[in-house]
Order: structure tokens, then sequence, then C-alpha cells
């Protein structure tokens, strides 16, 4: 029987995996990506259905399923097959629950917390008809998991010790706070609850909503929401709330909407739109950022009808702009969002979504409504819209822009251009994860590396005669093995991801090429000419060694060889 890495591979082709949270592009038989794993503009990130790999050609970072999400997730490899045991349906052979990871016994803590959740919130009517009345519908709560902490000290704190979790380990996922005289009691109290979802599905937090019916006397009674604190499995930065649930529709639709609360979230894929996420108690990091990346470039956010809610935005935005994003702007009635909206008409919601404005004419178009003289609307647009021009990435799109608040204004590109010069654009962050650096490559090295990944690629299709022109022994120690197994057509070292790699970029190179035999004998001629330098810098070292140490007969001996060395490097030369 296989094993179960060997099962999960052979259930789940790895695009499909790695399109989960990557939006992937076709190139030819291959697939590529800007890489997730750092910043850039041009896609240098692919992956290979047939070799079931990927890698990226700019950080190097590369592998098989399990270093996808080891990498992305930031697991180990226990938790990787976990994961993706899960995600194919093959079942893991069941471990002693003290034996396992502590991550994956949170995890597992975390579960068993929702579940209870889940049941209060059936139990209580009272709370069910409150959320009915909020234009919710029962299968919607059940489809994000929705729950309801009861108001009492510690009901969830017994149920969960009760399970067999530890106080310490309760505290320890933000379930519960510790006492200054010692003992715990329940973080979460008369709260509707939103369990917060990691890139892989798996909960790792809770947002509660207040339900002021049960919330009298209670400490926090004033913060309508709350957010688990950070913890070993939530980081707040990190986590963009129903985006589990918005992958598909954000590839399909190439765009994400991004709204303020759960609740306008979940009641706008009721309604239909399902390419919206919520940030949870924080604003729009660049990690967040990171994330939306990896599936489109489009964003549009939701403000009222003003831009009271700018200020609080103004970092997110610039931040956005500066990283390539297009951000319009879903406008809204003032004092409404989009949960009120899906209340009242789950059809205009869907039509607002399908008409936003970019976010230049919203900020140019609000500020003018609110500046009637001319002179101050002037010097609104220098310091609270000419920051995000000098911010977006593109030269073009700048462009556009000057040319737009100029005509507006009645003024100048020139003059525009010049406030441009001197406002601060938002500087790009570093990436959320550095690149690998690379390790300095020989001309000798890149040709044995380019020779390999033809061999690994097309080597059952390439003559006997181009073979015979190839010698093993012209390849370096450490790649001299994988050269004579391709070339007596071993398949050993196929699995190798070094060879993979070498593969993958031998067909980026050459698919649309009818010229890789000639390709082949060039390189074999080129590597050829490398082995016989590299020979006689050996024997230079060697020649000098003998007269140092006074043999004639090993000097002659070596003097002879560097004559026939140079006289047929002469001649590779010539030919």
């Amino acid at each position: 029987m296989s094993s179960p890495v060997e099962q999960i591979k052979e259930r789940l082709n790895i695009v499909d995996l790695i399109r989960s949270y990557v939006k992937l592009d076709k190139a030819g038989a291959n697939f590529k990506a800007l890489c997730p794993f750092h910043s850039e503009k041009t896609a240098s990130f692919f992956v290979s259905p047939s070799k079931q790999m990927w890698h990226c050609f700019s950080c190097s970072k590369g592998g098989d399923h399990f270093q996808f999400v080891q990498d992305l997730e930031g697991v180990d490899f226990p938790e990787a097959l976990r994961i993706l045991a899960e995600r194919a349906g093959v079942e893991l052979k069941r471990e002693d629950p003290r034996a396992r990871s502590e991550r994956t016994r949170l995890l597992s803590l975390m579960d068993d917390a929702t579940r209870f959740y889940e049941s209060n919130l059936v139990r209580r009517k009272d709370v069910g008809a409150y959320l009915k009345e909020r234009g919710l519908l029962g299968e919607t709560a059940k489809r994000f998991r929705m729950g309801y902490a009861q108001r009492e000290w510690d009901y969830l704190l017994m149920h969960l010790k009760g399970k067999g979790y530890r106080e310490d380990e309760i505290e320890k996922v933000g379930l519960a706070v510790k006492k200054e005289g010692g003992g715990y009691y329940d973080r979460f109290r008369a709260r509707i609850m939103f369990p917060l979802l990691d890139g892989s599905g798996r909960i790792v937090g809770f947002s509660g909503r207040i339900f002021q019916k049960d919330a009298e006397g209670q400490k926090d009674a004033d913060s309508k929401y709350i957010n688990t604190s950070q913890t070993i499995l939530y980081d707040k930065s990190k986590i963009l709330y129903a985006l589990s649930h918005a992958k598909d529709a954000i590839r399909k639709e190439n765009k994400i909407i991004l709204v303020e609360g759960q609740m306008d979230a979940v009641l706008s894929h009721q309604a239909g739109v399902e390419n919206v996420v919520a940030v949870s108690g924080t604003a729009l990091t660049p990690f967040h950022l990171g994330i939306i990346k990896r599936f489109t470039t489009s964003l549009l956010v939701s403000f009222d009808g003003d831009i009271a809610g700018l200020n609080a935005a103004d970092r997110s935005m610039k931040q956005a702009l500066s990283e390539g994003f297009d951000v319009s702007v879903i406008s809204l009635p003032q004092g409404k969002d989009p949960a009120d909206i899906v209340k009242e008409s789950p059809e205009v919601w869907r039509k607002s979504v399908q008409s936003p404005i970019p976010f230049i004419t919203f900020l140019m178009d609000s500020f003018s409504e609110q500046e009637k003289d001319g002179h101050a609307l002037l010097r609104v647009v220098r310091e609270r819209v000419l920051p995000y021009i000098a911010s977006i990435g593109s030269e073009m799109e700048r462009a556009y822009w000057v040319k737009n608040i100029a005509h507006r204004l009645s003024l100048a590109e020139d003059a525009v251009w010049k406030e441009i010069e001197n406002a601060k654009p938002f500087p790009r962050t570093s990436d959320p994860v550095a690149p690998h650096e690379k390790r300095a490559v020989s001309r000798k090295d890149g040709i044995e590396e380019r020779l390999l990944g033809i061999l690994a690629w097309e080597g059952k299709n390439i003559s006997e005669t181009i073979y015979a022109e190839l010698q093993t022994t012209w390849f370096s120690p450490e790649r001299q093995q994988f050269a004579e197994e391709l070339m007596r057509g071993g398949k050993e070292h196929l699995h190798s991801h070094y060879i993979k790699k070498l593969a993958l970029e031998a067909e980026l190179a050459y698919v649309d090429s009818s010229h890789v035999e000639e390709e082949i004998a060039m390189l074999a001629g080129a590597l050829a000419k490398e082995h016989i330098k590299s020979q006689l810098e050996m024997l230079t070292s060697e020649v000098r060694r003998a007269e140092e140490t006074g043999s004639p007969d090993v000097l002659k001996e070596k003097m002879d060889e560097f004559r026939r060395l140079s006289q047929e490097l002469h001649k590779e030369q010539r030919s």
C-alpha cells in the first residue's frame, strides 16, 4: 500500500492546490504567476503539471505540494501533511493526542470551541431571531460556522476542560483570561461569534459581536466587537475574514471587495457577491496586501457617502497604490454599511459593486462636494489627493491622474507635476517574505545545468549521434552522477527537485524551438572547452610544484600534457 504522502500526491493535483492560493495563468503546458514569496512585477513563479512541482526562478524557492504549504503557511512537515491529507481525503493513522504537536492540539481546541459556540447558537432562539431580523439566514450562519458565547464567566472554560484541555492551553489560544488572584475566565461572553480562519481553512481565532440583551453588567459591554488577541495561532495582520469562502469568486471576478465588518462580508456572500473579505480588528496591512496580490491586483473598498472613514484607511490606500493595486470605491449612502444595504435590497448591493468609482475620482468628488471655494479646494487637493498620486507605482497611471486633476482645477499640468514632485510618496514595504540569496553560478555551472535540464526534459527524443558528442567526464563531480543517469535513460534522479527545476527551465526556454539537438551540440562544445580550461588551471599549479620540488621527469610529463591540452583547446575554439 502506498504511503499517505504518495496517496496525497496521487489524489491532489499540484495545480489545483496552488491555484487555491495564487492566481495562475496558462503558460504553454505549464502555469505561471507572480511569486507569493516575494514582490515582483513580472511572473517568475512556474507550476508544472507534468512534474507536479513548482519553482520561482527569481527567489529560487521551489518544491512539491508539501513544501509549498510549509513555506506559505509557515508550518512544519507534520502539519502540512495533516492539512493536505484532509484536503485530499486521505486518512492518517490515528495518533495519541498527547503525542501530537502543540500546534495541532491547539487547532483541535479551537475547533472544539467552535462546535460548542455553534451548539449554543442553536439553543438560543432569541439570538437566532436577532440575526434573522438583521437579514441573516440560518444556512448562512451554518456555512460561516457562526456561534454564540453565553454570558456566564466560565461556560466555555468548563466545557473545554471537560474535553481534556488545560486552562493554560485555553488561555494560550486567546479564549480565556487569567485572573489576578489566580484562576481563569472566558474572554468572550454574551457575544455572537465569528470564527477567523487561516489560509488553509483552520480556525485560529474569533471575533465576537456584543448581544445587548445579555450584555448588562458585562465588563466589556461597551465594546461592540472584541477579537482574539495575538496568539501562537492568530496574527491579526495576516488574517482576512471570509477569504477561504471568497477565493474562487475572487479568481473568477479578478477583483476583491474589502468591507469593514464580519456581518458586511457574511451578508454580501448571502446576497451572491462572494468575492468579499473583511479585516478583523486592524487596518489593512502590507501582509494582507501580499495575500490579496496572489489572487488579483484589483481592489474595491466600501466607504459611506462622504470621506469620514478615509483617515483610518489613509495609510492602507497609499500602500495599496504604491504596490500597484488598481483601487476603486463602492460608494454607499451616508451612514449605511453593506449589511444595511443587503438587508434592504440585495439587488442594490449587487448593482453597487458593478459600478465602482476610481479611488482618485472618489477623493476629488468628495472634496469638491465639501469645498465650494476654489482656493480652499486647491489646498485640500494638494494636501490630501496629490500624496496618493505620488504613491502610485505606475508612471502612466500618475500621468493620467495629473492630466485629470489639472483639467478639473483648470491648471497647467506642469504645475501639478511640480506639486507631485514635492509630495512624499508612500514607501513600498519590504517583502513579507524575503527572497533567497542566489548563489553565484560560473559559466561552466550554467552550461552543465542547461544540459542536464534538456536531457531531463527531452532526453528520450535525442539521437544517439548527439549523445556521442557529450562525455560525462566533462561534468563537475557534483553533477557527473546526474549526467550518467540521464544519458543512459535512467529515471532515478528525475524525482529530484533540482533536476525537475532544470527540466522546467529547459522546457520554458526551448518549448517552441525546433533546434534542441543543435543547442545540445553547441552546449557540449562549450562544456568541452570549459573542461579543458579547468584541466589547464590544475596543470599550471602542478607544473609550479614540479619546478619547486626539482622533479624534471614530472615537470616534463606535466608540460607535455599542458601543450597537448592547449592544442586541443585551440582546435575546439577554431571549430
